[in-house]
């Protein structure tokens, strides 16, 4: 449940996830709504389709506002897309009175939603899983230089190596686990992702260190909490 009169039915179609919500969405559900749907693109799906039928409410048209505000957030990492199933008139009327499709695709079915999904935007991805040990940073590094090389982004690879050294290194830390590092790159920008399974917001390592230099290096930073717990810390950064 995520309010007393809203809850979400999440199920997945492919590698994209669906979400159902069912119930009122109010000043209360807003919030809750907004950061579930945000967790679950740290998933990092295909696509976040919201499917919206009899069974969803939005007495007051301006809740609705919770998609534009959930594609802004993901815009610049992760960077899914997200497209609404309005399957009813009343959902069609309620999203073009708001303004929301002018943001957020809206489709009448599921299969057109998934369909229009077809062609993503090109983008290379690589991963790799880091041991919560002294010697992650210098791994995370090694991994970074050898993608950076492979993708011919070397104009930015010292800052990319600086921000993914600096992102493990405050997971090593201060979360008590293994962490995963993510390099993403994509038309309109190279983003860095860390996942780990402390759901604790990012601690500063200092003046000039950690969050503080990451913010610098980078076009824009933040973090996530993950869908199943933990958290997401993240930089994107442009490229020529």
């Amino acid at each position: 449940m995520i309010a007393n009169l809203l809850s979400l039915d999440v199920s997945p179609f492919g590698r994209v996830t669906v979400v159902r919500p069912v119930g009122t969405l109010d000043l209360a559900g807003y919030p809750v709504l907004r950061d579930e749907l945000l967790k679950l693109t740290t998933e990092e799906p295909a696509a976040l389709v919201v499917r919206l039928d009899e069974e969803f409410f939005a007495p007051q048209q301006r809740m609705l506002a919770v998609f534009t505000t959930v594609w802004l957030k993901v815009s610049e990492w992760p960077g899914v897309p997200i497209v609404i199933v309005a399957e009813t008139n009343r959902h069609r009327k309620a999203l073009h009175a708001s303004a929301v499709d002018r943001f957020v695709p809206v489709h009448a079915t599921l299969s057109s939603a998934v369909a229009s999904l077809a062609r993503p935007s090109p983008h290379r991805v690589d991963r790799v899983r880091l041991p919560r040990s002294p010697a992650a940073p210098l791994y995370a590094r090694t991994f970074v230089r050898d993608a950076c090389k492979r993708w011919r982004v070397s104009l930015i690879a010292d800052d990319v190596v600086v921000i993914a050294s600096e992102l493990v290194e405050n997971a090593v830390q201060h979360a008590e686990s293994e962490m995963v590092l993510r390099l993403e790159l994509r038309p309109d920008g190279l983003s860095v992702a860390v996942r780990d399974e402390d759901p604790r917001p990012p601690t500063r390592l200092g003046l000039g260190h950690g969050t503080d230099l990451v913010a610098r290096l980078s076009r824009t930073s933040g973090w996530s909490p993950a869908f199943d717990g933990g958290k997401v810390v993240w930089a994107v950064l442009a490229h020529p």
